[in-house]
């Protein structure tokens, strides 16, 4: 049987077992609480109650539910007496469950087939869309277990009655026993003992007044007890059946009183309770005061339990105590044992203690208190205090990100960017050739905190009068204000860039064809250069790992690692000496013997520096050992590059007629190695891309949830708070009241938590891998905290009002920023919808196709039916069914991999792609084209053509789910088109602006409003007409005279905003001109650019607006690089007027999708070739007036 169509039955049978156990059980409880009312009944008529009833009783309650338990266990077991049931309930099965369950599979392949998997899969499908669980009903199980507990308690009071009635019945006197002794009269003495007598509770705590009687007792007794403020309380007390005492119990006692018993003529002596409390934290409250290097200014938080502060923070915790204490102190477990912190009075508040420490790490203090009179606090409350770590700069290498090849005369633009938690001092780059420069750059200074800053530098290899098999190492470094106060300076990785000669340099995309003559030279390089490129490999690695010691290796003291690392170096350095030694001893020319010997004495001098180095615990000695290292390193590519020269002089004499190709051979070995290694270098990056980008949207989706967790909570506490206004305002009574109180209690105790756990997200959100990411919506949430904080102070002062309104400010807040979240956990799902999109509208096209070419089958000649071309076609049709059925199943395994990944995230967009992916079970458009294929193999082409249809038919459909759910996410095309035109206005407009002002006359933006007439000599295209929104070209000037219509107006110009999704809004104008290349706003205008790029679905928009992007910058970098102004034509000519066109033809395509019948411009679109003459004819008449 299926496994899951199983688990349904077994469910449901659980489910009816469940059921009958409960129904057995009330039968027999409510059986024997009936029993045992009648024998009480009978007992209080005859006034003796028969013996061994309540055995009986408890017989026929054990016995009962044996024989339920047993009997529930053996229903429905049998898997086709529960599909009969469920079969008696959905007649609309049609015995197809019991025929499902029939099913066996196969007993040599142990499959089912397909038509006892159609009736199987029919089964399941009804049994997930219905719920069989439900044929017994939630409120019948529920009333079978209701009736089985009311009648087990039932039978236990009336158990409970019966017993009473017997020991009453046992204690009643006869008449003739009362005869005997004698009654106890008015003037009888009682020895009484009164417990606990003078005594303390804990405020809030109930008191148990027993009175113990020795001899004769009193029929009643009473407990008297007056409160501090004169109100006397009298207490009935109740007598025991087995102890001669009575008892009374004084509820939740606030305050100091005195209590009595009377009993009889006599009254006990008067006791004294006093009331003490434990020792309580009320609240903590947290003083910080940042370093100085972090600039920021000092910070008072109330009410916290978990505090982060940056590392060197002065603390200082504030806790209010509910009474003086003799001790107060924080103990902390650590790694040495047990640690305390005294806290002391303050000196204005005797009920605050305090205490200052400075955040040096992470802890979690217990606070442990004892009062005057030895008393220590129950339940020691925990602060959690984490140091947020003064993180060096992070530096990411923008390009390039490997080792390159230069020629002398090369130049080289080197971009990163740095950012760093409290602001950066300095950056800059340091670039270096062994022996002859060592530059250290600065590009900059005093840079704002969690801000990330671009860096670029321009290196000219021919100013640095580099040579040939030079090597030119590089870096970027930043500096910022280290934990001690000091700067402190964090360096990038190191690359290198090998100085080649200019005709042996090649890049991507210029390599030469390939044949069998390069390919026997590449074959004859000689085994010395191998060896020396061998060599240089293992020096580079040497110098990196290096290089990594040297970073890490920053503070005055070398870590525990220095000193193992260190030797690592020296045996691996030792390796290479080995291994040059053996190249020396098959080296044959001159040149190279000199470089392997100053290759030789380069590494003696590293060998010897790691030692000094690792000897005296000196990690500044690794710099020095860094240069030989680099010199070394240098002098393995020389030696490489002579050894090359040798094999290619010995072929030129042996072969001269292929003296060019075995010139070339080492560039062409060099060409594929930089293949190689840009292959692996670019998957790598992606690798380690895509990596980070799962781990940011996995935070993002875990702070998503907490964000919508908190937000939910916060919206039901509100609610709550509200109704709880209501009922103090109606209270009537002080009972009514002190109910009141205590639900507020309770709300506030439910306040508190939601500001812990805010607390807790703030600190998520303070980590250093969210720090960068994060900073505004810290401040959102911290804005969020404070009004939680004040509505829980509101609540403990009883201003219900006040609670509520900043309840509903936190809960807007939090909304606002769970909304925030959305969008951006949302974005990482806009590519997959967009290429699901795509490939839905490609299945589209090509199943068109497939039907076009179906029906030209269909009506091909009765003679020639059985023609080859035929065949040829039939079997060139089916390899497209079968391809088409491949991208079909690719399409569906995406989208349900979409589901999984967004059904935590996106549960909408989940939930639509999952019934797009469930309407294609129905019409399986799948099958449908295995059909299709099937048939037209067989030669049944009207048949196919059906089947076809229903495939097709079932594709649109699948297409049309994923267009609608790609608008909830991507929003709708229309929509996302007309915005995108508003900023592509709004960015022609700075940048016509910044054009007009430099004197440029032609301005590409400039529009021509609907309506505006067209002046002489402006001239357009026969029948083109102006769209709304097109663009002016360029060189189409203003004539004069020409006046501007009533109406048309420039848009103000759009300043610097905060993103480009408030701009699209309508947000964030700003008065000042924008000026992208001759001021600080390029930016801005480019973030605003790729905005556009990115909002637009349309592949070829996209391109475009990446392209105009990239040319924009470039132009931008060019323009840094040489200190030169602006050159207006070639910006107007790369820039300004394709991002006009880039405008039109975003006009056009939102007019295409607005207006039913929209006028595009006809020559947008290719003419089809046997119209081409009647068109040109059609133009020629219109021009000629005709």
């Amino acid at each position: 049987m299926d496994r899951e169509l199983f688990g349904h039955l077994d469910r449901l049978g659980n489910r009816l077992r469940t059921f009958h156990f409960w129904s057995g059980m009330g039968i027999v409880w409510v059986s024997a609480a009936i029993f045992i009312g009648i024998i009480y009944l009978i007992s209080q008529a005859t006034g003796r109650v028969p013996e061994g009833s309540l055995a009986v009783a408890a017989t026929i309650g054990v016995v009962g539910s044996l024989l339920v338990t047993f009997a529930s266990s053996r229903t429905a077991r049998s898997v086709h007496q529960v599909a009969n049931l469920v079969e008696s309930r959905y007649p609309q099965l049609d015995s197809a469950l019991l025929t499902a369950v029939e099913q066996q599979p196969d007993s040599t392949t142990g499959r089912l087939g397909y038509l006892q998997r159609e009736v199987v899969g029919q089964a399941v499908l009804h049994a997930r869309s219905h719920n069989w669980q439900y044929i017994v009903s939630r409120g019948q199980l529920f009333g079978a277990r209701l009736i089985a507990c009311a009648g087990l308690i039932a039978t236990l009071l009336a158990a409970v009655a019966l017993a009473q009635l017997d020991r009453n019945l046992m204690l009643t006197p006869t008449s003739d026993e009362l005869a005997g002794e004698g009654v106890v009269t008015a003037d009888t003495l009682f020895e009484a003992e009164i417990e606990p007598g003078d005594t303390e509770v804990e405020r809030g705590a109930g008191l148990l007044v027993l009175a113990r009687f020795t001899g004769a007792m009193p029929t009643e007794a009473t407990l008297i007890y007056a409160t501090e403020d004169g109100n006397e309380h009298t207490l009935p007390m109740s007598r025991s059946l087995d102890d001669p005492l009575f008892g009374g119990r004084i509820p939740a006692i606030s305050q100091p009183l005195t209590y009595r018993v009377e009993f009889g003529n006599q009254t006990s002596q008067t006791f004294n309770v006093e009331v003490f409390e434990y020792p309580l934290m009320l609240q903590a409250d947290a003083q910080l005061v940042f370093p100085s290097y972090t600039g920021q200014e000092d910070k008072f938080v109330p009410d916290v339990r978990r505090v982060s502060a940056v590392e060197g923070t002065k603390l200082t915790l504030l806790c209010r105590v509910n009474k003086p204490l003799a001790t107060a102190q924080f103990t902390e477990q650590t790694d040495d044992g047990e640690k305390t912190i005294t806290l002391q009075p303050e000196a204005n508040d005797a009920l605050t203690y305090a205490t200052t420490l400075v955040v040096d790490r992470s802890r979690e203090l217990t606070l442990r208190m004892t009062d005057g009179k030895g008393r220590t606090n129950q339940h020691p409350p925990r602060l959690q205090i984490t140091m947020i770590a003064n993180l060096p700069p992070d530096i990411k290498l923008a390009a390039p990100t490997e080792d390159i090849e230069v020629s002398p005369i090369e130049e080289v633009d080197l971009a990163a960017s740095a950012w760093d938690d409290f602001g950066l001092k300095r950056v800059g780059i340091n670039y270096s050739i062994p022996g002859k420069v060592d530059q250290d750059v600065s590009l900059g200074d005093s840079f704002p905190s969690k801000k990330r800053v671009e860096l670029a530098h321009l290196l000219a290899f021919e100013s640095l009068d580099a040579e040939p098999d030079q090597l030119l190492s590089w870096y970027f470094w930043a500096e910022d204000i280290g934990p001690d106060g000091q700067m402190r300076r964090t360096m990038s990785d190191m690359f290198f860039a090998e100085v080649r000669p200019f005709e042996e340099i090649f890049r991507q995309g210029q390599q030469p064809p390939q044949n069998s003559q390069q390919q026997q030279q590449q074959q004859q390089g000689g085994q010395n250069a191998q060896q020396a490129e061998e060599l240089a490999e293992l020096q580079k690695q040497i110098i990196a790992a290096t290089w990594k010691i040297i970073r890490r290796e920053t503070h005055s003291q070398p870590t525990a690692q220095f000193a193992s690392d260190t030797k690592l170096l020296i045996e691996s350095q030792e390796a290479a000496m080995v291994q040059l030694e053996e190249l020396q001893g098959n080296l044959q020319d001159v040149t190279s013997i000199e470089h392997a010997a100053q290759v030789r004495n380069s590494m003696e001098q590293v060998i010897e520096t790691l030692r000094s180095a690792e000897e005296g615990s000196s990690p500044a000695r690794l710099q020095q050992a860094l240069q030989a290292e680099q010199a070394a390193y240098q002098g393995l590519l020389r030696l490489r590059a002579r050894e090359h020269e040798v094999v290619q002089s010995s072929q030129s004499q042996q072969q001269s007629s292929q003296s060019q190709q075995s010139q070339n051979s080492r560039a062409q070995q060099q060409l594929q190695q930089l293949q190689l290694r840009e292959d692996e270098n670019r998957y790598a990056q992606e690798q380690q891309a895509q990596t980070e980008q799962q781990q940011e949207a996995r935070e993002d989706r875990q702070i998503l949830n907490r964000l919508r967790e908190l937000a939910q909570r916060q919206e039901d506490l509100n609610e709550r708070i509200q109704e709880l206004q209501g009922v103090l305002e109606a209270a009537a009574d002080e009972q009514e009241r002190a109910e009141a109180q205590r639900q507020l209690k309770w709300l506030r105790e439910e306040q508190e938590q939601i500001l812990r756990d805010t607390e807790e997200l703030q600190q998520r959100m303070e980590q250093p891998e969210n720090q960068e990411r994060m900073a505004e919506q810290r401040q959102q949430l911290e804005q969020a905290r404070e009004n939680i904080q004040r509505s829980s102070e509101a609540i403990q002062q009883q201003m219900v009002t006040q609670a509520a309104n900043e309840g509903a400010r936190a809960q807007r807040e939090l909304n606002d920023l769970r909304e925030e979240f959305q969008r951006q956990t949302s974005q990482e799902f806009e590519q997959d919808l967009r290429d699901m999109k795509n490939q839905a509208q490609e299945l589209v096209e090509a199943e068109e196709e497939l039907a076009r070419q179906l029906e030209d089958l269909k009506t091909e000649k009765p003679d020639q039916s059985n023609s080859l071309r035929e065949t040829d076609n039939q079997e060139e049709l089916g390899g497209q069914l079968s391809q088409q059925q491949e991208r079909l199943e690719q399409l569906l395994q995406r989208m349900r991999e979409t589901v999984e990944q967004a059904e935590q995230s996106q549960p909408l967009l989940a939930e639509k792609l999952y019934e797009s992916i469930r309407d294609t079970r129905t019409t399986k458009p799948s099958d449908a084209l295995k059909e299709t294929e099937m048939l037209l193999n067989r030669g049944f082409v009207d048949q196919a053509a059906q089947r076809e249809q229903q495939a097709r038919e079932g594709i649109e459909q699948l297409a049309e789910g994923i267009q609608q759910a790609a608008d909830q996410v991507l929003g709708d095309e229309t929509e996302m088109l007309r915005r995108a035109l508003d900023e592509l206005e709004r960015l022609n407009e700075d940048l016509e602006g910044e054009l007009a002002r430099n004197g440029q006359q032609q301005q590409p933006g400039q529009q021509q409003q609907p309506g505006q007439q067209q002046q002489p000599g402006q001239q357009q295209q026969p029948g083109q007409q102006q769209q709304p929104g097109q663009q002016q070209q360029p060189g189409q000037q203003q004539q004069p005279g020409q006046q501007q219509q009533p109406g048309q107006q420039n848009a103000p110009s759009s300043g610097p905003g905060t993103g480009a999704f408030d701009r699209f809004l309508g947000g964030g104008n700003n008065s000042r001109d924008t000026s992208p290349f001759s001021g600080d706003d390029f930016v801005d205008w480019s973030d605003r650019l790729r905005d556009v790029e990115e909002i637009v679905n349309d592949p070829e928009l996209r391109a475009e607006a990446a392209r105009i992007r990239d040319e924009a910058r470039e132009l931008r970098r060019e323009q840094i690089d040489t200190s030169a102004p602006p050159q207006w034509d070639i910006i107007q000519q790369k820039v300004a007027r394709p991002l006009a066109q880039l405008q039109n033809r975003v006009a056009e395509e939102l007019l295409r999708r607005t207006a039913e019948e929209a006028r595009v411009p006809i020559d947008k679109d290719p003419v089809p070739v046997q119209y081409e003459d009647a068109v040109r004819r059609y133009y020629e008449r219109l021009g000629s007036s005709e």
